[in-house]
This record gives structure tokens, sequence and C-alpha cells, in this order.
């Protein structure tokens, strides 16, 4: 797929989509991949993005569910490394099952997943940095 490169406030950033489906698209940017929403209004596809400013300029792609809680499955809750994936595509996952270990600020954190399912795809693999509000594995 077509790679873009913008800038915001001097920022440079490289993004591009990795896995397009009808209600939503995978978006690597800067090696970071992010799940996008797409919303159907009036047959019209508009991508939900949020923007947020903190000390130093940063974009942040997520969607509505994100915000709170993921109905496709298990959302990084703090930016961090991911150590190990505890579960595999296709297995079979119940509430508080340990699905991620993240390690932020030398500290592991175990990761459960909030919904019962099967789960569809892992977007995330040993030493990748994840940010909070990131997807990490969808569960159907």
């Amino acid at each position: 797929m077509k790679t873009y490169k913008f800038k915001i406030n001097d920022v440079k950033y490289k993004a591009k989509i990795e896995e397009y489906k009808h209600d939503f698209v995978i978006v690597n940017v800067n090696g970071i991949n992010y799940r996008v929403e797409i919303e159907r209004e009036e047959n019209r596809a508009e991508p939900k993005l949020v923007r947020t400013q903190k000390n130093k300029p940063e974009i942040s792609i997520s969607t509505p569910s994100a915000i709170q809680k993921s109905q496709h499955g298990v959302l990084a809750p703090i930016p961090g490394v991911v150590v190990s994936v505890k579960v595999k595509e296709g297995e079979i996952v119940k509430i508080g099952d340990p699905v991620v270990i993240l390690e932020a600020m030398k500290m592991e954190s175990e990761i459960t997943t909030d919904k019962s399912g099967e789960v569809k795809k892992i977007l995330v693999k040993e030493g990748d940095s994840v940010q909070e509000g990131q997807l990490l594995v969808e569960i159907v």
C-alpha cells in the first residue's frame, strides 16, 4: 500500500495503510500500528482521528471505543514495550485471561482481556513499542 509522509509542528511522520477492511483500517505511523474505525454516514467513510497535545507535539490516532473500552479486543492501558504475547491466533480466551506482558518504567504489567471470545489477530510482537489506547489483540 502507499506510504504517506507528513509533518505536524516540525515533527515528521510516516504513515502506511497496512490493512483495509469494510469498517476499519490498520495504519502504521512511524512503526506503530493503529486500528482506525470507519463510520459510514451517507455512503461516505470517514476515519475518526483524535489529536492530543502534551508537553511535546504528538499525534494519537484512536477510536471512540479506545477512549473507554475496546469492543474489538485488548488495548494497551499504558505506553510501553511488549515483553511477550501470551495467546495465539485462533485461541479461545475468557475474561481475565492474560494476553500480553508490557514493560513500562522498568516494571512488567500483565494485560488481561475484558471480553471472552476467539483471538482473531495479534497486532504486536515481542519488542514492539506501543502507545496508550493501541489495539494489541483483536478478539471476536
